[in-house]
């Protein structure tokens, strides 16, 4: 530690006390240029979010949107919002409103499931059958397989009784209880179907090793250590204060979605956050050292026979492929490869990517479950902008 008193400086010789000063005006101009040139970026990046996230706003299948974006390492996220929260009562969207994230809950699932890996008290390859005993052929279904949509554990919201009434609320037991009286799909391992059930099935492991709530875990685990004020948890019945409405439409012709329980979808689609929020997973690395959006291959998964998972979705311009808990987005339009996920729910469609060239991660949401492309399209345009920056 330097100490500058009054004394010591007149001891100090007329060339030592000029270089001193020298130094010191260095610094402070070093950091006064540090500080100019990340308030210039991040006014580019503003710059950027707002030009491109204007023009999809202004679709009239997009009541309302709310974008984010953040650098990883960083804690203040880049954010705007446009167009109405409410359209039977106008209120704006606000950077602070909330949204039903859907399948994008997934990723917090799958984090907690990390973390437990870690610690040593779970293993991918740890069969089903620890957790669930009399679930059929349970030792031949694992952990992995659950975050890899490779288990052929049968979807558990095209079950007819779920179907017939998607507003009530069904607990973890009856569901499991329900897909395990239906036949598998598939062997375990050799294709990839995108399945709710095995997500709910993973946050009930989470439970069942930590003798915490799922709800808790999250908080706890992921939205408290990075700063994540809005996340919670969706309860059937509960007023969510700032919580927008969501509605179902295209062509403009908008009207409200079929209701539908948002308690059902634990640990696959049951929460609700600030797009402000969830681009905050982009610090995943701050709970978990294997922090897949950085880890994981940039290619489609290899089933057990070598060949490749992946579904083409020509509408947004991508080959997508379930990694791990996450999504391989391979878009051709714009050209970049992303890791993410994509969250529907009534009324609601929210993307999450991350781009490691850069990165910068974004997250969009909007209110209108059936305008999830224009999420789509502007989380890949606004990272592919950031790369030619």
């Amino acid at each position: 530690m330097i100490r500058i008193c009054s004394t010591s400086i007149r001891c100090i010789p007329a060339l030592r006390l000029t270089h001193f000063a020298v130094v010191l005006c260095a610094m402070c101009l070093l950091l006064s240029a540090c500080a100019g040139k990340k308030t210039h970026e991040a006014d580019n990046v503003r710059s950027i979010v707002v030009n491109l996230a204007t023009k999809q706003a202004a679709d009239p299948d997009v009541p309302g949107l709310s974008v984010a974006v953040l650098h990883r390492g960083q804690d203040a996220p880049i954010s705007a919002a446009f167009g109405n929260a409410s359209l039977e009562n106008p209120t704006p969207v606000t950077t602070a409103s909330l949204f039903k994230i859907g399948s994008v809950t997934k990723v917090f699932t799958a984090t907690l499931i990390h973390r437990l890996i870690e610690e040593g008290r779970l293993s991918y390859d740890t069969p089903i059958s620890q957790f669930f005993p009399t679930y059929p052929n349970g030792k031949a279904i694992t952990v992995r397989n659950l975050l890899e949509h490779t288990s052929g554990i049968p979807e558990m919201l095209a079950l007819p009784a779920v179907q017939q009434n998607l507003a009530r609320y069904w607990s973890p037991e009856d569901l499991i209880g329900m897909v395990a009286k239906q036949p598998p799909i598939f062997k375990p391992g050799t294709r990839q179907r995108y399945c709710n059930t095995g997500f709910l099935m993973l946050a009930v492991i989470a439970e069942k090793i930590t003798g915490r709530t799922y709800a808790e875990q999250v908080r706890e685990i992921i939205a408290d250590r990075l700063g994540m004020k809005t996340l919670m948890a969706g309860v059937d019945g509960a007023v969510v204060p700032r919580l927008v409405s969501g509605y179902s439409g295209s062509n403009g012709e908008m009207q409200l979605p079929l209701a539908a329980s948002i308690a059902i979808a634990m640990g696959t689609g049951n929460l609700e956050a600030t797009p402000d929020d969830v681009v905050r997973l982009v610090n995943l690395d701050r709970i978990v050292k294997n922090n897949v959006l950085e880890t994981l291959p940039l290619r489609p998964l290899v089933l057990s026979d070598g060949k490749e998972a992946a579904v083409e979705s020509k509408k947004n311009h991508y080959l997508g492929s379930e990694l791990d808990g996450c999504t391989l987005f391979l878009f051709s339009q714009p050209k970049i490869d992303l890791i993410g996920k994509l969250g529907s729910f009534p009324g609601f469609g929210t993307a999450y990517f991350y781009d490691r060239q850069t990165g910068y991660a974004v997250a969009v949401s909007v209110n209108n479950e059936r305008a999830i492309s224009h999420a789509i399209a502007l989380g890949a345009e606004i990272l592919e902008a950031l790369r030619r920056k």
